[in-house]
């Protein structure tokens, strides 16, 4: 397979890293965390200026027609910068789930969020399972008169409280459905939650008697989920690209302070020691790259082949970017424990982006069921 870039995904790449750097400060995001700043508006204006939300929509829907490994190139570089903006959940996982909606809704909604004039995210999960089943999922939708009304919390809401739109999870009888929910509907209460990821505000959001019509239905869900397991391994895709971006800046800070720092009258990267962690970080990272750009590659409409290697990615990229984040904040000795240095923030998105959608061990496992199959 070709991994090599094209020149306008290089141009993409270089023109994402030159206009991140010029606005993102590692000391300037620890202000902001320090000041709960839940959404960096300035930088998010800059997003949808730059037309990133629309680049891989289809030109007929209003989008620019790019391809999903162009887009894709952009979730690495924001994984090197980490800027507190909701391009994950709202310009991935939630446009995701609307393009895979009702024509109806898609030509209402889309528009609104591939321009940035509405944010959107997914409110899914009730507890740290992970998963959907009767068991681990509680919020109801029960018919009235004139519709359903939504009853339930859910937990790890991504920007929950910046968000305009979420695409709620819910269960009617034996079957799961995505509805649509404006935040200022009548009974739906948000309250900001403590997140590991301070670049990824959480919330927890009740819902109670939120009443519903049928232009609210976005996906009703089959027996095998297959729907939403389509858009979530376009997810972890793009997030494995984001974890490489994370772990090549946590290579890149290690080497350079390596090179800075004296201690026995040497920069300590002369130290075999030393050498040896940057090198296994690099041959680490290198691999992640291959598979992270393996996943965005796929045909997303082979499904087998779309959650292999999303899986795959999930695994591999999660587990190099916490070893990476963690060997980040050994070269760095005792400044890299401190707030002060930005080693802690990689360190925690890090975890954070390994629990999302599920471990690796459990894409381990349903890499086992398939290869089964």
């Amino acid at each position: 397979m070709q991994f090599s870039l094209t020149d306008l995904q290089k141009e993409i790449k270089e023109n994402a890293e030159k206009l991140l750097s010029e606005k993102i400060d590692a000391q300037e995001t620890i202000r902001k965390i320090d000041e709960n700043t839940r959404l960096d508006e300035d930088l998010w204006k800059l997003v949808i200026e730059q037309g990133w939300l629309a680049l891989d929509v289809p030109e007929e829907e209003g989008g620019l027609g790019f391809s999903i490994v162009d887009t894709a190139i952009l979730s690495e570089v924001l994984g090197y910068y980490m800027p507190i903006i909701p391009l994950f959940s709202s310009g991935i996982v939630f446009k995701q789930l609307v393009m895979h909606s009702s024509d109806e809704l898609k030509g209402r909604i889309l528009p609104e969020v591939i321009s940035g004039e509405k944010i959107g995210s997914f409110a899914i999960y009730e507890n740290d399972k992970y998963e959907i089943n009767k068991e681990n999922i509680s919020t109801e939708m029960s018919k009235i008169d004139d519709g359903w009304v939504v009853n339930g919390i859910k937990k790890y809401v991504m920007f929950g409280d910046s968000s305009d739109y979420l695409a709620v999870l819910v269960k009617e009888g034996e079957n799961f459905k995505f509805v649509l929910i404006n935040k200022n509907y009548e009974g739906v209460t948000i309250k900001e939650t403590t997140s590991l990821d301070q670049t990824r505000p959480m919330c927890e959001i009740d819902f109670k008697d939120v009443q519903i019509d049928q232009q609210n239905i976005m996906i009703e869900l089959d027996d095998e989920l297959s729907q939403w397991n389509k858009v979530k391994n376009i997810a972890l895709a793009f997030l494995s690209m984001e974890q490489v971006g994370g772990a090549q800046a946590c290579l890149d800070m290690s080497t350079e302070y390596a090179k800075e720092r004296i201690q026995f009258g040497r920069p300590i990267g002369s130290f075999q020691a030393i050498q040896h962690i940057c090198a296994d970080m690099l041959l680490k990272i290198e691999s992640a790259k291959s598979l992270a750009y393996s996943s965005v590659r796929v045909n997303t409409e082979d499904i087998v082949e779309l959650e292999m290697g999303a899986l795959m990615a999930k695994s591999y990229c999660s587990e190099v970017f916490n070893k990476v984040a963690g060997d980040n904040i050994q070269v760095h000795g005792g400044i890299g424990f401190t707030w002060e240095h930005p080693a802690h923030l990689y360190f925690k998105k890090a975890k954070s982006d390994s629990l999302l959608f599920g471990t690796s061990k459990s894409a381990r496992s349903e890499i086992a069921n398939l290869i089964d199959l």
